[in-house]
């Protein structure tokens, strides 16, 4: 569940690269950020941690950040971190990159499959999924053995199963349910 401070930062993020006409480069910079705070989450603490002073803190991040990343994207975390919503960073930046999917018809698919899918399969089933959605879709390819067979696809709105172990499951339900 998205938090106030998510949307209304992570909106106004968007909205500055939307203004600045710099959405493609700001994503860029976003990702990799979000990447970095991924593999790095003690730098997170050091950021929001009361013991530091704030000045100290933010000299941290312009030494860490300056050159690296748009100076929107530097300016943005500097304020998250005087305004003590440094913690909500990765979150904010994945409201940002959700605007982006949504102001360019982008969908997040993921299809789970019991062996991986090769690379013809995935953009057979991309250009499907396009179509049937009417949207672009960016399509995450997961394997998981207990599917035992077929496909299951989840978007952010639905999800469809057409596995082998979820027709097993069907049958056996209808079995159990059976009178005798």
């Amino acid at each position: 569940m998205r938090t106030e401070v998510q949307r209304e930062y992570g909106s106004a993020l968007w909205m500055l690269a939307v203004e600045d006409g710099c959405t493609d480069a700001m994503l860029e910079d976003v990702r990799a950020l979000r990447a970095l705070m991924a593999d790095n989450s003690e730098y997170l603490r050091l950021i929001r941690c009361p013991d530091i002073p704030l000045e100290e803190r933010l000299g941290l991040l312009d030494d860490a950040f300056r050159s690296r990343v748009c100076d929107h994207l530097l300016h943005f975390m500097m304020l998250l971190a005087e305004r003590g919503h440094f913690g909500c960073l990765p979150d904010c930046l994945d409201e940002f990159c959700r605007k982006y999917d949504e102001a360019n018809n982008i969908e997040n698919v993921t299809v789970i499959s019991a062996v991986a899918l090769t690379r013809e399969q995935k953009e057979a089933l991309g250009q499907k999924l396009s179509q049937k959605l009417r949207k672009n879709v960016r399509l995450n390819a997961k394997v998981d053995p207990s599917v035992l067979g077929g496909l299951r696809v989840e978007t952010e709105g639905a999800s469809l199963d057409g596995t082998v172990r979820n027709k097993i499951e069907s049958i056996r339900g209808s079995l159990l349910q059976t009178v005798l």
